[in-house]
């Protein structure tokens, strides 16, 4: 039957068996088409990813060339009723690194799991949602109007499949009551993401002999000096914590430059991320200017440095007590939320900051089990999954 356990392994299978690196989630795509035609849906559409309207229009880039790229809106119910929830998804993985025990495209199931590039992250998700509606509906118990957007370019671009969608349903006038992105959280509610901002520096120093270094001036030094300021940043005691989430943290991830020992080093390079919270999202930038410009002050004048925004994953966050959360709360079996956070950047926060939609991180998969070999996911979560969003959007439940 479509929606059960069996449909739900064989639809995962054939979409881990099939590439797709952001960029190329073409087939891939073709197979959610299907899958949520089979599922009966009203109406299958593509929604083009146009990069030149979504810098334009909401300031966006992406790394990932976006010739021929679509996310597919697939929808169910009357669009007239209400609620309308927005079911999100993406199909496309980050590339498989050295190590897997077998093939990433060769999906291996044992003893409850499937294992298999994209399996947890996130095919599992889009394949659980599909399955809900569809068991929904062949139930004739769905209610409103539905929406499953499977979206690419979400790894790499970090979420320019979904802010099309975005920007789809906002030139419509179509704003949803509630979104659930179906990233992995197994199968647990949560209600807030923390943000990430990478920058990268350029410092140039002036070279001389190390034995004379008092007539140059060392790039490095400079960019270590910057580093240690920047790494206080997440210690300052006015940081506004939020409860579920982590620690605030400044990761220093690459320093290179100069020539060898005996030379004062004429360049260097740095990237660092910032990991933050939601309310502090507006003083971050302000607070880290002042931290550059301060450091700038005690830098001789041979020392110059330019830095770019690599990315910044916006936070956000979700009051756990509004109505809709409480009904998937129930919709699990549950008499209370229990909100969890989310421990990285996910296409929610393009959701909730530019449709000011309650949006919350819902889905199948063990998140320390990502991103890495032997990517796998227990197939028991994905039936778990699909059968609280059918009790969700259906009424009665």
């Amino acid at each position: 039957m479509i929606g059960d356990e069996a449909w739900i392994t064989g639809a995962l299978a054939e979409l881990v068996s099939t590439p797709s690196l952001s960029g190329n989630e073409s087939a891939a795509q073709e197979i959610v088409k299907r899958l949520m035609r089979e599922a009966g849906a009203n109406d299958v559409r593509a929604v083009p990813v146009d990069a030149a309207r979504l810098e334009e229009r909401y300031g966006f880039r992406t790394p990932t060339p976006t010739q021929g790229m679509f996310a597919l809106v697939g929808s169910w119910g009357d669009p007239a009723t209400r609620p309308f929830v927005v079911l999100n998804g993406h199909v496309d993985t980050v590339p498989a690194t050295a190590g897997w025990e077998i093939d990433p495209y060769e999906p291996r199931i044992a003893e409850g799991w499937m294992n298999g590039l994209g399996s947890a992250d996130m095919k599992a998700g889009v394949v659980g949602a599909i399955a809900a509606v569809a068991r929904a509906r062949a139930a004739g118990r769905l209610r409103g109007y539905v929406e499953i957007h499977s979206v690419p370019d979400e790894e790499d671009g970090g979420g320019t499949g979904t802010l099309a969608c975005v920007d789809d349903m906002l030139s419509g006038g179509r704003i949803p009551d509630f979104a659930i992105v179906c990233e992995p959280t197994s199968v647990e509610i949560a209600t807030a993401q923390v943000g990430s901002r990478a920058m990268h520096f350029t410092f140039g120093g002036a070279q001389s002999h190390a034995n004379m270094k008092p007539s140059g001036a060392s790039a490095v030094e400079a960019a270590i000096d910057l580093a240690m300021r920047l790494g206080q940043w997440a210690e300052m005691p006015h940081r506004l914590i939020h409860p579920l989430l982590g620690a605030t943290s400044v990761n220093i991830g690459r320093i290179h430059g100069g020539i060898g020992a005996t030379s004062v080093a004429p360049d260097c390079e740095m990237e660092v991320c910032f990991t933050y919270h939601p309310n502090d999202e507006d003083a971050l930038i302000a607070e880290i200017d002042a931290i550059v410009e301060e450091w700038r002050e005690h830098q001789p004048p041979a020392i110059t440095m330019e830095f770019r925004e690599l990315h910044n994953v916006h936070p956000f966050a979700t009051d756990p007590d509004l109505g809709p959360v409480r009904e998937l709360a129930r919709a699990l079996g549950r008499d209370a939320v229990h909100p969890r956070g989310f421990p990285a950047g996910s296409d929610g926060r393009l959701i909730s900051r530019n449709l000011k939609c309650p949006t919350v991180i819902f889905g199948p998969g063990d998140f320390n089990r990502i991103h890495k070999i032997n990517e796998a996911v227990r197939l028991t979560e994905i039936v778990a999954h699909a059968e609280t969003l059918e009790n969700f959007l259906s009424t009665g439940h």
